[in-house]
């Protein structure tokens, strides 16, 4: 019999990812006859390196432990290999990431080595996100102050449905309800009841299109929104209020209709499809000149460019480029839209510029899967080693969560969970972007009431039932209580706190509901918020699972906080006195219950 298991620091420690030059304690029973002579744990890097440490028999003879220290940070892979007193040799794998097991071709430990200086802003820990997609959220009292360029349609109704047309790749998302910076700052006292402390704009810079991903100047803030100094005004008094602001960086790419490519003639010029002469003529590549060039994901409105261009990346990261520029202006970090597609050069290029304007700053990544296994363009992604991002977005445990309510399964949701806090270094951990919705997504609530998301031809005029949306209301206190509770930072899409409908993009990017709120539903977000800040050491400390078997899901967040849902038919005891609890009676947690306690 073999014992190791790589979740327990009885035979692993540290838990988790491993920061370079820290040591690494590994320690391994062997049962049975021959006796084992000796244990070696063999270490394969990608880079292609490969070395084995040997582990020391302790006193008892069956135990052998070690401490190594490694240096190289990366994705590293180990397994063991036993030598028997006979001769033999014994491979040691693990069946499922964690438990070991004796046989041939197993899989091997993951275990994440990351920089040994890398670290993220301790202030954040604890903290709460919201997201705003700027022209939806707020139409303050001021209005373009310069001229826009390109054709817009302007809502007169802010409770109006976005425009879409289906099948049409060439649709230009022009029409705007006119949110903008002024409504955004009215508002300011709204986000800090709910105990937001970061703000994460979707893209603000100019651009004639709603979502702003088609970006026309890097340099300008979108007249629908204001101006530069109305940007800065803005961080200033959420500063004041203790909100930190986050803007939206989308550097794969640009808009046709931009000062660098200016495909229809809207700014001075020349622009790379006007003239093979034009600066930005290096920033694209064009197949048959000008009509043919690379554009993301088919789209001939949104050129791509050579992120390792000098050019590109001087101006993007260079001492006076982009994104010193608006950390210069107020912003305090950025969130990289398709950060799998940008460049290991430019990721780095871009930590080293903003970190050096900036040293309490953060940079997220837009990635959709597990960010230290991705691969992308045939390389495994380096994303949270510590010389790119701080943290991604977290979309794995949004599908974890969504699982979970719809089925009751909380061993699944356990291995979900404890994957990313295996494998994520700790300083990602902290600061993690945990989401139940975004622009990209359904709202949680459809997600979580309707009987499935119909196609996107039919979501313009589709909503929930009274009854859907009872039961999505109901299930989104419980998903909302979860993403409140893991470690990692929760992040509300505008909206969701008021009861928001909708499927689909662009449906999920609809106006705020001011005045038609649901009370009950932003009350109870509000109280999440308060006792989040409350026990704010609790929720950037520890998380500790102490049960996840059949229905039942408890776990620990620091010393006095604990989290208890009951997906089981039977009731079972909590210990602690409810904080904040639905079906907590003196009997136990009774089925369907959920809550945060507090421990005695």
């Amino acid at each position: 019999m073999v014992y190791f298991n790589s979740r327990k620091t009885e035979y692993k420690r540290p838990f988790g990812a491993l920061r370079a030059e820290e040591p690494l304690f590994l320690r391994m029973r062997l049962e049975g006859e021959p006796p084992c002579r000796r244990i070696r744990a063999v270490f394969r890097y990608e880079t292609g390196s490969q070395e084995a440490r040997y582990l020391e028999k302790e006193s008892s003879g069956e135990i052998f432990s070690g401490s190594f220290v490694l240096t190289e940070p990366g994705l590293c892979f180990f397994r063991f290999e036993a030598e028997l007193e006979n001769g033999n040799l014994l491979f040691i794998g693990t069946p499922d990431g964690a438990r070991a097991t004796i046989g041939d071709w197993l899989p091997e430990w993951r275990l994440t080595v990351y920089e040994r200086d890398f670290e993220t802003p301790e202030s954040l820990a604890g903290g709460v996100w919201y997201q705003i997609f700027p022209d939806r959220f707020c139409r303050g009292k001021m209005g373009p102050s310069r001229p826009v360029r390109g054709p817009r349609i302007v809502h007169e109704q802010w409770e109006e449905r976005p425009l879409f047309t289906q099948d049409r790749p060439d649709f230009a998302g022009n029409d705007f309800f006119g949110g903008n910076f002024a409504g955004i700052r009215e508002k300011l006292p709204y986000l800090r009841e709910l105990g937001v402390d970061l703000l994460y704009l979707n893209p603000i810079f100019e651009s004639a299109e709603n979502h702003r991903y088609s970006t026309a100047d890097y340099e300008q803030v979108d007249p629908y929104l204001g101006e530069n100094a109305d940007f800065e005004a803005l961080c200033q008094e959420a500063q004041a209020l203790g909100i930190r602001i986050v803007l939206d960086g989308v550097f794969s790419h640009t808009g046709a209709n931009s000062r660098y490519f200016n495909k229809e003639g809207l700014y001075p010029g020349p622009g790379a499809y006007e003239s093979p002469e034009s600066p930005y003529y290096h920033w694209y590549h064009f197949t048959d000149y000008p009509e043919k060039y690379d554009c993301w994901w088919g789209f001939p409105s949104l050129p791509c460019v050579d992120e390792t261009a000098p050019d590109f990346l001087r101006y993007i990261t260079g001492e006076r480029g982009i994104a010193a520029l608006w950390m210069e202006r107020g912003a305090f970090g950025w969130r990289l839209d398709v950060a799998d597609e940008l460049p290991d050069a430019f990721l780095e290029a871009f930590r080293r510029r903003v970190k050096e304007t900036k040293r309490e700053s953060l940079i997220i990544g837009e990635v959709w899967e597990n960010a230290v296994e991705k691969v992308s363009y045939g390389a495994r992604r380096r994303f949270l080693i510590g010389r790119q991002c701080d943290t991604v977005m977290n979309y794995p445990w949004l599908e974890a969560i969504v699982a979970l309510l719809q089925s009751g399964d909380t061993a699944a949701f356990y291995q979900a969970v404890i994957e990313l806090l295996e494998e994520y270094p700790q300083p990602a951990l902290a600061c993690l972007m945990n989401i139940l919705s975004t622009h990209d997504t359904p709202r949680i609530l459809n997600r979580l009431g309707a009987d499935f998301i119909p196609p996107r031809a039919y979501q313009a005029d589709n909503y929930l039932s009274d009854a859907q949306r009872e039961k999505g209301l109901r299930l989104l206190k419980k998903a909302a209580l979860l993403q409140f509770s893991l470690p990692g930072i929760p992040c509300i899409f505008y909206g969701d706190e008021a009861g928001m409908e909708g499927y689909g993009d662009p449906y999920c990017r609809g106006t705020f509901p001011w005045g038609r709120e649901d009370q009950t539903l932003l009350h109870y977000y509000r109280r999440l918020g308060a006792l989040r800040g409350q026990y704010r050491p609790d929720f950037a400390g520890s998380c500790v699972f102490l049960d996840y078997e059949g229905g039942r899901l408890i776990f620990d967040r620091g010393e006095r906080i604990r989290l208890a849902m009951n997906f089981s038919p039977a009731a079972f005891e909590v210990e602690g006195e409810p904080l904040l609890a639905e079906g907590a009676r003196a009997g136990g947690l009774e089925p369907g219950g959920y809550g945060w306690f507090l421990k005695k």
